[in-house]
C-alpha cells in the first residue's frame, strides 16, 4: 500500500544484458491514477539487471503503470504493466500532509500543493555525503548525520541545503566526467540512506549537484547525471538548486559555465514531472546577480548575501524583488554562525545575533525564506583538525549546538502565528525625530495591505535614548502591541487598546537593548 506524497519503489528486472545501460537505456513509468491523474517517471539503473523507479502518487486511490525502453526487445523493461493502491490516510509530516512544493499563484512565495504557504526554513550541509551515518564523535550522539537531521526538526527547519558532489568531488564523479564506468555503489552505499532519511524525517531537500567548476570537465555528463539523480530522487520532497556560486567569479569562465549549466537546469525540468522548484545557488556579488532571472524554468532566486566580505544592506531585496517581481526570493547563504566573517575591515567569529539580524531583515525585506548555517556543519568538519573547517575552528559537534539555530526555529513559528505571507516592506509607516535611528539604524517594518498587523524589527543597534518614534499611516482601530523576543520567543505585552491620534501611535520603550520585534495587531478584546 503506497501512501500520498511518499516515495514506493517498484523494481524491473532486464531480461537482457546491456554493454552500458547507464548511458544506453531509457526506461519510463506512465502512472495513471484518479480524477485523470498522469505521473512520468524515468526509472534508474541500479546495477546487474536491475532498475527501479520510485514513484509518489498525488492522489488517493489506484494507479496504473506501462512502461516504455528505449531497449525495446528486452521484455524485461519495455511494456510492463502494473498497478499499485494509495492510502487516503494523512501523514502528520507538513510535507506529505499537504503535497509537494511549488511557487504560490502571486509569485512571491512557495506553498504545497493543497494551497497552504511553506515557510523555508534551511540548514546548510554542502558536505552531507561525507558526513557519518552511522559514527558520531560527539557524547550521546550515534550518527553525525542523523543525529543531526533529528536535531533541525526538533528545532523547526523545513529545509535540508546540500550538494552532492560538494566542492572537491568524490572519485565516481572523476571517473564519470572522463566517460568511464558509472558507479552506481556511491549511490547505494551512501547517497540513498541519507537522502531516505531527510525524506522520512519530512524535510525538503533542496540539492545541488555540485560546485560551479564540476561542470567544467564534462557539461555533457553532468547532464545525464542530473536527469538520474532527478529519477533516483526525484519522488522525494525536493528543490533543485544546480549548483553552489552557479557563474563562478572567473569572468574568462562565466559565459560558458552558465550555459553549461542552463543544459542541466533544462534537463531537470524536463526529466522531473513533479515540477519541483528549480533554481541556482547564486555568487556573492553586488548587485544580486540577475543569472537566469528571466528564464521560465527559474522558480525562485536563492540568493547568497555572503559573510560580510560585501555590503549586506536590505536594499539588495528590495531592489532585486522590485527589479523581477513574481519571482519569490529566498535569502541562502548570509552570515553561518561561528564562522570567521570576511568583513573588510577585519575578521571575527559571526554570533547568534549577527544571525538574527540578517534572517530578519531579510524577511522583513520581502524574502520567503532563509537558510542558516552553523561552523562546523555547512562544511562537514569531523573535528577540528581537518581541513574541512575552514573559515572557522568549530567542528560539527560544537557547531550543531550554536545557539542560532534554536532562534530560527523561533523566527519561523512567529512568522507563522501570523498571517506572513500578507506581509510586505512598509517602511513609510515608521517616523522618527531621531536622524541615526531614521538612517543608520532604521527598523525593519513589514505589514498587511490595510495595516491590521504590523511587524517591526528593533537591531540591537537602535537608540532607545533618543527621541521615541511612531508607527503612523494606521486605520481608525484600536491596537494592541506586543514584544517578541528573538532569542527565547518570549511574548510581552506592550500596550492594550491603542486607539490611533491622527493615523500615528507612539512606540513604546523596548524591554532591553537588544534586538525585539514590535507585534502590533487590530485589538479583539476579551
Amino acid at each position: 500500500m503506497a501512501e500520498q506524497w511518499r516515495a514506493t519503489e517498484i523494481e524491473l528486472t532486464s531480461a537482457l544484458d546491456h554493454t552500458d545501460p547507464y548511458a544506453d537505456v531509457d526506461v519510463t513509468f506512465l502512472f495513471e491514477g484518479p480524477d485523470g491523474a498522469r505521473v512520468v517517471r524515468e526509472a534508474f539503473w541500479d546495477g546487474g539487471r536491475s532498475w527501479r523507479v520510485r514513484f509518489a502518487p498525488t492522489r488517493a486511490g489506484v494507479w496504473h503503470y506501462t512502461t516504455r525502453s528505449s531497449a525495446s526487445s528486452d521484455s524485461g523493461l519495455h511494456d510492463r504493466h502494473g498497478e499499485l493502491t494509495c492510502s487516503a490516510r494523512p501523514s502528520a509530516l507538513p510535507i506529505y500532509h499537504h503535497g509537494f512544493i511549488g511557487p504560490s499563484a502571486d509569485g512571491r512565495n512557495l506553498q504545497h500543493d493543497d494551497g497552504s504557504a511553506f515557510f523555508w526554513l534551511g540548514d546548510t550541509h554542502w558536505r552531507f555525503a561525507w558526513e557519518e551515518f552511522d559514527k558520531s564523535n560527539k557524547p550521546g550522539w550515534s550518527s553525525q548525520f542523523r543525529d543531526t537531521v533529528d536535531l533541525r526538526v526538533r528545532q523547526g527547519f523545513t529545509v535540508y541545503q546540500s550538494n552532492l558532489l560538494s566542492w572537491t568531488p568524490p572519485p565516481f564523479w572523476q571517473r564519470l566526467s572522463r566517460n568511464r564506468e558509472f558507479d552506481v555503489t556511491f549511490f547505494q552505499e551512501v547517497v540513498d540512506p541519507r537522502m531516505a532519511y531527510i525524506a522520512n524525517s519530512g524535510l525538503v531537500h533542496a540539492l545541488g549537484l555540485g560546485w560551479y567548476h564540476t561542470i567544467d570537465a564534462n557539461p555533457r555528463a553532468m547532464v545525464k547525471l542530473a536527469r538520474y539523480i532527478v529519477a533516483r530522487y526525484g519522488a522525494y520532497p525536493m528543490v533543485w538548486t544546480l549548483a553552489g556560486e552557479v557563474a563562478g567569479y572567473e569572468p574568462e569562465s562565466r559565459t560558458a559555465r552558465l550555459n553549461a549549466w542552463r543544459d542541466v537546469a533544462l534537463a531537470v525540468r524536463s526529466a522531473d514531472d513533479y515540477q519541483h522548484p528549480l533554481t541556482a545557488h547564486l555568487t556573492n556579488e553586488r548587485p544580486m546577480p540577475a543569472d537566469f532571472q528571466n528564464e521560465e524554468w527559474l522558480t525562485f532566486t536563492l540568493s547568497q548575501l555572503g559573510h560580510g566580505d560585501m555590503d549586506m544592506a536590505s536594499s539588495h531585496w528590495s531592489e532585486h524583488l522590485a527589479a523581477f517581481p513574481g519571482k519569490p526570493l529566498i535569502e541562502g547563504e548570509a552570515f553561518y554562525e561561528g564562522l570567521t566573517s570576511v568583513e573588510p575591515t577585519g575578521r571575527r567569529r559571526v554570533t547568534d545575533t549577527m544571525v538574527r539580524q540578517v534572517a530578519y531583515r531579510a524577511m522583513q525585506s520581502g524574502c520567503c525564506g532563509f537558510s542558516y548555517g552553523g561552523q562546523g556543519c555547512w562544511n562537514g568538519a569531523w573535528d577540528t583538525e581537518t581541513s574541512a573547517s575552514m573559515w572557522g575552528e568549530l567542528a560539527w559537534f560544537e557547531g550543531v549546538e550554536l545557539q542560532g539555530a534554536t532562534q530560527m526555529g523561533h523566527m519561523r513559528r512567529f512568522y507563522e502565528s501570523l498571517e506572513w505571507t500578507a506581509l510586505s516592506p512598509a517602511s513609510d509607516v515608521y517616523d522618527s525625530r531621531s536622524w541615526v535611528n531614521s538612517s543608520v539604524y532604521r527598523p525593519h517594518v513589514s505589514a498587511t495591505p490595510a495595516r491590521e498587523t504590523l511587524v517591526v524589527y528593533f537591531g540591537e543597534t537602535y537608540r532607545w535614548d533618543e527621541p521615541a518614534g511612531r508607527l503612523q499611516g494606521l486605520p481608525l482601530q484600536r491596537f494592541d502591541g506586543e514584544w517578541f523576543d528573538p532569542r527565547t520567543a518570549d511574548r510581552i505585552t506592550a500596550f492594550e487598546d491603542e486607539l490611533p491620534v491622527d493615523g500615528a501611535i507612539d512606540i513604546p520603550q523596548a524591554p532591553s537593548s537588544a534586538d525585539w520585534i514590535l507585534l502590533v495587531s487590530t485589538h479583539r478584546g476579551r
